[in-house]
């Protein structure tokens, strides 16, 4: 009789703290005080398609020259961006505060230059027309690069501020995995796609 009774207490004793365990289990689980799964997330590799793997290195390059080559004028914006010599510089035009375009040439990676930065010749025209690009661009060139590959997936080729049915406008051509060449106009205030076209 007195097994029984004992056996019976564990057994409620049982039952009554299962909910708590459980409860507890669940809490270690979604507790995120634990580092080591951010750890493991962070060093664990990344899959991704070399094309895709491509066209990012080319668009950091592309982020790269730009902050290059303004760093080389001092200060200012970039207007416009191209590779050149089958993509293995850039040429970079960043416009200063006065309206002044500087032209600089970074290498492929974008991380040197190579030449300038060098005075381009402008009249008046030329600089009221670069300081209206710069006031309507409310993207960066690199934001801009990454609107045209959200739109069209691969490596953006050339990038720059141009006018377009009225409109202040981010002008770029992408390359795709397969090497067809899209030609993108985005709205420099907004992002939206305005034309894409295959070249």
């Amino acid at each position: 009789m007195q097994t029984t009774t004992k056996t019976t207490a564990r057994r409620i004793a049982l039952i009554t703290a299962l909910p708590l365990v459980g409860a507890l289990a669940l809490t270690g689980c979604s507790s995120d005080d634990d580092d080591r799964d951010d750890v493991a997330a962070a060093s664990a590799p990344s899959v991704v398609p070399s094309d895709s793997s491509t066209a990012t290195a080319g668009n950091s390059a592309l982020a790269a020259a730009a902050a290059t080559a303004r760093k080389a004028v001092g200060s200012g914006t970039v207007t416009s961006i191209e590779q050149e010599a089958g993509g293995t510089s850039w040429e970079v035009l960043v416009v200063t505060s006065d309206g002044d375009e500087q032209e600089v040439h970074v290498d492929a990676d974008g991380r040197r230059t190579t030449a300038g930065p060098t005075k381009e010749t402008s009249d008046a025209d030329d600089v009221a027309e670069a300081k209206r690009f710069i006031a309507a661009a409310d993207l960066s060139v690199a934001q801009a690069a990454s609107a045209l590959t959200e739109t069209v997936s691969g490596t953006v080729t050339e990038l720059g501020l141009d006018d377009h049915a009225g409109a202040v406008v981010w002008e770029g051509d992408v390359r795709d995995a397969s090497g067809t060449e899209h030609s993108i106009r985005i709205d420099a205030g907004s992002g939206e796609v305005v034309t894409n076209t295959v070249d």
